[in-house]
């Protein structure tokens, strides 16, 4: 009976250092697998750290381009508005300057009148005094030359300054 006793003993113990051999070989690869799995996070962790790193760099170039674009369309504004005020001021003086002209051809009418040198041959009640009627068609055609003037000039700057934002916007233009 001691035989039969040592055949299990020994079939026991054959199976047990076999789960043994079997569990540590399964343990060994759990430790590899385990290794490459913490491999992977690793370089996921890393592709993901690139990646908001790259965004974040994206971000920071689109903020830069907003950045330069509204200082120039500022800059571009300002430039206009100087240009409008520059306009206006010119505006201004040609004003004067045909007020003066307008003054100016009504004192020599009135002085060519006064002499008795009318140009009138023989014009009705109905009709005025030749000079009257030059003095005023000159003043009302001056008066409406500066306002198409003023028109254009207005105009003008606002249409360069559109050109030159629209450049500024495009700059592969």
């Amino acid at each position: 009976m001691l035989t039969q006793a040592k055949v299990p003993l020994r079939v026991v113990a054959a199976v047990v250092l076999a789960g043994g051999i079997f569990s540590a070989g399964w343990v060994a690869n759990g430790w590899r697998l385990g290794g490459q799995l913490q491999q992977l996070q690793a370089a996921k962790a890393k592709e993901r750290e690139g990646q908001a790193g790259a965004l974040a760099a994206a971000s920071e170039a689109a903020r830069a381009e907003e950045q330069r674009r509204t200082a120039e369309q500022r800059g571009i504004a300002n430039a206009a508005a100087k240009e409008r005020d520059q306009a206006l001021a010119d505006a201004r003086a040609a004003g004067a300057v045909a007020e003066q002209l307008r003054v100016r051809a009504a004192q020599l009418a009135a002085a060519a009148r006064a002499a008795g040198h009318s140009a009138a041959a023989g014009g009705g009640a109905a009709t005025g005094d030749p000079l009257d009627v030059l003095t005023d068609v000159l003043g009302r055609a001056d008066a409406r030359a500066g306002e198409l003037a003023e028109y254009a000039d207005r105009a003008r700057v606002a249409g360069l300054a559109c050109e030159r934002s629209y450049d500024a916007l495009n700059p592969a233009r």
